[in-house]
């Protein structure tokens, strides 16, 4: 799995992840571009076109095509805020051009849009953050790669439960492997490189998810939530939301409530086939 952050010159982890967005305002100098990405060879950079009107207009996207074209030694991909008709005829226009959007897939018809698109990556949100591994087992047929922003409670219901929003703990990356292909940590400030520390190295949050997830109104405390949460949440379809008797959102809730109240966290052990349980007491603050 990679990660990819925003671009950020203060960054202690520039040189470290696999992936950057840079807007292309701060590279529209093909010289600066040319030397920017030089000076991160070893990464891929992902060059963010919000403005696609106007940079149709300009001829920005036109030189930023070309320059991919000629500068194969570079890992460079365009990213479109949005797709219109000019766009579409100057990308068919360039052959094997490596793009893709920044409209998260939160459907199946947003899927398959962006697969007869000729996509490079699809962002998969909210809703479809539940189907992920059939998502995935059809856009990688095509070469497709899944992303994912693990940090951000996702829903286009705004008062939606928090346990029903799409959001990944740092525990269940590793689940996750198998299904994403890049993580994208949301933000712009130094509290990335902290998050990139915690999901990529740690893989663990003790604490109020609410401090690392943005988008979460209660307080969910990572400790007191069963490791087998992810197994069920990663493909059930929000199943909950289309008339299932599944309550297992609200089990967790009031499983995860009860062990608090008594110190007590759960694991299982990855060593063993069969994952048996292990209850393990936790030291009572003093």
């Amino acid at each position: 799995m990679r990660f990819c952050i925003n671009y950020n010159p203060h960054s202690h982890i520039l040189n470290k992840v696999d992936e950057i967005n840079i807007d292309y305002k701060r590279v529209q100098d093909i010289i600066a571009l040319n030397q920017f990405c030089q000076e991160h060879i070893n990464q891929r950079i992902n060059i963010c076109v919000a403005e696609v009107e106007e940079a149709i207009a300009e001829n920005a996207v036109k030189d930023l095509l070309d320059f991919q074209k000629k500068n194969k030694d570079y890992n460079i991909y365009l990213r479109f805020a949005f797709v219109n008709n000019d766009l579409k005829e100057l990308l068919q226009a360039y052959e094997n051009c490596k793009y893709y959007f920044s409209i998260g897939a939160n459907d199946w018809d947003r899927v398959m849009e962006s697969i007869s698109l000729g996509v490079t990556d699809i962002y998969v949100v909210e809703g479809l953050g539940f189907e992920i591994e059939q998502v995935s087992n059809i856009v990688h047929k095509y070469g497709i790669d899944v992303r994912v922003y693990p940090n951000v409670a996702q829903s286009s219901w705004e008062d939606l439960d928090d346990l029903r929003k799409f959001w990944i703990r740092p525990e269940d990356i590793e689940y996750y492997e198998q299904y994403v292909d890049v993580c994208e940590l949301y933000g712009q400030n130094e509290k990335i490189d902290i998050l990139y520390d915690i999901y990529n190295t740690d893989k663990k949050w003790f604490g109020d998810l609410r401090e690392i997830i943005g988008g979460l109104k209660d307080k969910i405390d990572s400790r007191y939530i069963v490791p087998r949460f992810v197994k069920k949440r990663v493909n059930c379809g929000r199943s909950c939301l289309k008339g299932s008797s599944c309550q297992l959102c609200d089990h967790i809730k009031e499983l995860s409530s009860n062990l608090e109240q008594i110190n007590m966290m759960v694991t299982i052990d990855k060593g063993k086939e069969n994952d048996k349980w292990q209850e393990e007491q936790k030291p009572k603050s003093k």
